[in-house]
């Protein structure tokens, strides 16, 4: 036998009083008509004290906007993400920062205020804002480090193999009559060593920190990169430029380099990919990189936060990059059909 569940008008009230989540409802004026006692803990302000205030004194004028950009939304039947991030000004002046979702209440058909759900979440973006700031320390100190060891490597071991070179090639059958032919070989052998070492070490120290990103910036870097990719690795690369170029602070150049340095050393490492594409986009208030190759793809995982656990901490580095100059990075991928990456 079915028996039929049915919560009263008091049952109700009471769920609303003790919910977790911050509740209020207001007028269409923005006058406080109800809210629980997560309202009141959010606020600093008691019913008594707020059922006389309207919401725009709980709100700065940045979060005021954004409400009325709501709430015209809503009226307008526009699509609207939910929940979004408000701030609200508390009763002792501090800022509390929430992830809220609104809601029209209609009465007879008729829209005659506005109901709000929220949960603080303050506590969580000042960690998130504490790891970002370790992460970018972290990042900045070893920037310094492969700054100081491309350095070195130009101005103190590049000298010294320059120099063994020029003094094998002094050695010659005229400066050394005696000079058997196995011994001219061997050190033929050893000059050519030197040059390769040479050149691979110069290789290493521009990949460090490549001189090009801080004398002509970003978009030469790029193409700097995309041309050794297709010389050293075979991998028909192709920078673009869509949009008019501007200067982007230093920190922001260098994080997208460093972005797309990753990807397509992916690329060249895991995709198998005879082709790869790099298009800078200058819109009119903000910057995307895309990389994107023909190579064999991969699947994705659920979350992007899995990227580590699933041992890809190059993409995982780049997503932690993405975060440092506050960008959000997209991953698309499918086997057989390569894979992009978009950092907006």
């Amino acid at each position: 036998m079915e028996t039929k569940f049915e919560l009263t008008e008091q049952d109700y009230r009471y769920l609303f009083e003790n919910a977790s989540d911050a509740m209020w409802v207001h007028d269409m004026e923005g006058n406080l008509l109800d809210g629980n006692k997560a309202f009141e803990k959010l606020s600093g302000y008691t019913s008594k004290e707020w059922a006389g205030m309207n919401i725009t004194q709980l709100l700065s004028d940045e979060s005021l906007a954004l409400a009325r950009e709501v709430r015209c939304k809503l009226l307008n039947g526009e699509g609207l993400e939910q929940p979004y991030e408000q701030r609200f000004i508390t009763k002792d002046g501090a800022t509390r920062i929430v992830k809220m979702a609104t809601s029209p209440v209609i009465i007879n058909g008729e829209v005659r205020g506005f109901q709000h759900v929220a949960r603080d979440i303050t506590e969580e973006k000042q960690l998130q804002e504490n790891m970002r700031f370790y992460v970018q320390q972290v990042t900045r100190a070893q920037e310094e480090e492969r700054k100081r060891i491309a350095r070195e490597l130009h101005d103190g071991m590049s000298p010294s193999l320059l120099l063994l070179i020029q003094r094998l090639d002094a050695i010659t059958p005229s400066t050394q009559p005696r000079l058997s032919t196995s011994l001219k070989n061997k050190l033929e052998d050893l000059r050519d060593q030197a040059l390769e070492a040479l050149e691979g070490l110069r290789h290493c120290a521009q990949d460090l920190r490549p001189p090009i990103l801080d004398h002509l910036g970003l978009v030469a870097a790029l193409e700097w990169m995309a041309e050794n990719t297709a010389k050293d690795y075979g991998i028909d690369t192709k920078v673009e430029v869509v949009g008019v170029g501007r200067d982007l602070p230093d920190e922001v150049q260098l994080l997208l380099f460093r972005i797309a340095q990753e990807a397509l050393t992916n690329i060249r490492r895991h995709a198998e990919a005879p082709r790869a594409w790099v298009t800078l986009e200058f819109g009119k208030d903000k910057t995307i990189l895309t990389v994107k190759d023909n190579g064999k793809g991969f699947k994705l995982p659920q979350r992007m936060g899995d990227l580590a656990s699933m041992g890809k901490l190059g993409l995982a580095g780049m997503q932690e990059r993405a975060q440092l100059i506050k960008g959000n990075l997209t991953l698309q991928s499918e086997l057989g059909k390569g894979t992009t990456v978009t950092v907006e």
